[in-house]
């Protein structure tokens, strides 16, 4: 990559930085071991079929792992979860500390997190240096009723501490 190229990738990623992104962690079990990683790119797809996609950088070690499994459990982080996406963001055992259960295809769905979508792999492209990933659903549950967390500008947002401000705006 040429100077100029590594400056217009650098100015790309300071400008995308203020583009808030929610939060997920992606989980699998994989050769009866559960998976997971942190992604900042989860979005729907489609209503009828119901199908959500996220994105995966080439550099993650975790993925090719994953990629192996037919499903998976895209797990939305609430605003109180910064700490759980830290940990799935991390080396070592990610699910040492984590309260989580099997979902119908045995895989983990974070009870910390807000929701959950269980998901059958419908495929897979690569885009420029990430791999997209697009999931039919086949469950939701939601687990508590909270404000996403969202990540800008290299810090999450603390919507519910800025929904706890509204309200008591509105309470005066």
């Amino acid at each position: 990559m040429s100077a100029t190229d590594a400056s217009a990738a650098d100015e790309f990623r300071r400008a995308l930085g203020h583009v808030p992104t929610p939060v997920a962690i992606v989980t699998a079990v994989v050769d009866g071991v559960a998976t997971g990683m942190t992604v900042g790119s989860f979005a729907s797809v489609s209503l009828t079929p119901r199908m959500i996609t996220f994105f995966v950088d080439d550099a993650s070690t975790t993925w090719p792992k994953m990629s192996t499994s037919p499903t998976f459990v895209v797990n939305v982080l609430g605003h109180d979860n910064g700490p759980l996406c830290r940990t799935f963001s991390g080396r070592g055992d990610r699910f040492a500390d984590v309260a989580w259960r099997e979902s119908a295809d045995g895989d983990p769905i974070l009870l910390e997190s807000a929701l959950s979508f269980q998901c059958r792999m419908h495929s897979t492209q690569r885009l420029g240096d990430h791999v997209q990933v697009v999931g039919t659903v086949t469950a939701t549950e939601v687990h508590r009723a909270t404000m996403p967390l969202v990540y800008h500008r290299s810090t999450f947002l603390d919507l519910g501490r800025a929904a706890q401000d509204l309200d008591a705006r509105s309470l005066s």
